[in-house]
C-alpha cells in the first residue's frame, strides 16, 4: 500500500459531511497559520481544483500517483500543478468560466514565496485530509465540500459585515428535496449560495429513478465567492451542461441575461483558443520541432521518488578455488 493510500484509507470518514468538516478544519488551519490574510478565494481555489480532478479520475490508482507526486513536489511545482489543473478545468467547462474565473485569477499573477508556500500548506492538509478519497463523478457529489469550507473561512463579524448569513446546509438540502422537479423542468435559484438547494434537488431526483441532466438549472448569488463555488459545485455534482450561473441582484431579471451572455462569450473565445492551439500543434509537427519540457514537467521529473540502487552482484562461485586458497593459507 503506498504513503498517499495509506494516509487516505486512515483519513477518510465514512460520514461525507464529517469527512468535509476535516478538510474544511485543516485547510483553515493551514492556510491562517502560514498566510493569515482574507484573500480566502485562493485556499478555496486550490480545495476546489483537487476535488475537481478526484471527480475526473477514470480509476483510483491514477488518482493516487498523482497523490503521491503532488505529496512531493515543492511549493513552486504545487503552485504550478494548481495553475495547470484549472487551466484543464477551464478547457473542459469554459461555459462556467465567468464565474470559475474568481477561483483562479490569482495564478495568472507574479506570485510571492509566502503566497506559494501557504498554497502548498492548503494543499498537503486537504490531501493529507482525504480530498482524494472520494473519487470519480460520485465522489463529491452527495455533500457540500466547498460550502463547508466557505463557512469555515469566513467569520461570523465578516459575514455578517456583508449581511451574509449562510444557511444550514440540512436545511437548504431539505428544501431542495421539497421541490423534486421532473425532468425537462427549469430550476431558477436567484439566492444560490454554493448551490446546496440545487443538490438536495438533484438528490430527489435520483431518488426517484430521474436524471438531474436533463433539467435546466439557474443559480445566482450576489457574492462572487459564492457565485464561484456554486459553478464548480455544479459540476462536481454532476448536473450536466443546462447550467447557468449568475453573479448579480437576485431581484432583477438582469442576471440571467447578463449570465447567458458571458456564457456564450467564453464558449467562444475558449474555441477560438482551441483552433489556435491545433494550428500550432499542426505547425510544429510540419517543421518536426521538439514538444518543449514545460516548468511543471520539470518539478514533477525532480519530485520522483529515485529507484533504489541494485544490490551489488554476487560473486560467481566458479571463480572461487577453495583448493588452492587452502593451499596457500589465505582463508584464514
Amino acid at each position: 500500500m503506498t504513503t498517499t493510500m495509506a494516509r487516505r484509507a486512515n483519513a477518510v470518514p465514512s460520514d461525507p459531511r464529517e469527512h468535509a468538516r476535516a478538510i474544511a478544519e485543516a485547510v483553515d488551519e493551514a492556510w491562517h497559520s502560514r498566510y493569515g490574510g482574507s484573500r480566502i478565494e485562493v485556499p478555496m481555489s486550490v480545495v476546489a481544483a483537487l476535488a475537481l480532478v478526484a471527480r475526473e479520475a477514470p480509476v483510483p490508482d491514477q488518482l493516487d500517483r498523482l497523490g503521491e507526486a503532488a505529496e512531493r513536489l515543492d511549493y513552486e511545482g504545487f503552485w504550478l500543478l494548481v495553475q495547470r489543473l484549472w487551466c484543464e478545468f477551464a478547457a473542459l467547462r469554459p461555459d462556467l468560466n465567468p464565474r470559475t474565473k474568481h477561483l483562479w485569477y490569482w495564478i495568472d499573477e507574479e506570485p510571492d514565496e509566502t503566497t506559494q508556500r501557504a498554497v502548498h500548506a492548503v494543499g498537503q492538509a486537504a490531501l493529507r485530509r482525504g480530498v482524494f478519497g472520494r473519487w470519480g463523478p460520485d465522489g463529491w457529489g452527495d455533500t457540500d465540500l466547498l460550502g463547508m469550507l466557505l463557512q469555515q473561512m469566513k467569520s461570523h463579524g465578516g459575514r455578517k459585515g456583508i449581511g451574509q448569513f449562510l444557511t444550514p446546509e440540512s436545511v437548504t438540502l431539505l428544501l431542495g428535496r421539497m421541490v423534486a422537479p421532473d425532468e425537462g423542468a427549469r430550476i431558477l435559484e436567484p439566492c444560490a449560495g454554493t448551490g446546496t438547494m440545487l443538490l438536495g434537488a438533484a438528490q430527489a431526483m435520483r431518488e426517484n429513478g430521474l436524471d438531474p441532466t436533463r433539467c435546466e438549472w439557474w443559480a445566482n448569488d450576489l457574492d462572487p465567492l459564492a457565485a464561484a463555488l456554486c459553478a464548480v459545485n455544479l459540476h462536481l455534482w454532476g448536473l450536466g451542461w443546462r447550467v447557468v450561473v449568475g453573479c448579480g441582484d437576485g431581484l432583477q431579471d438582469a442576471w440571467m441575461h447578463e449570465a447567458l451572455r458571458d456564457r456564450q462569450v467564453a464558449i467562444d473565445e475558449m474555441q477560438a483558443a482551441w483552433r489556435q492551439a491545433r494550428q500550432i500543434v499542426a505547425l510544429r509537427q510540419l517543421l518536426d520541432l521538439p514538444t518543449p519540457e514545460s516548468e511543471l514537467s520539470r518539478h514533477m521529473r525532480r519530485a520522483a521518488p529515485k529507484p533504489p540502487p541494485p544490490p551489488p552482484p554476487a560473486p560467481a562461485s566458479s571463480t572461487f578455488d577453495a583448493d588452492a586458497v587452502y593451499r596457500q593459507g589465505s582463508l584464514f
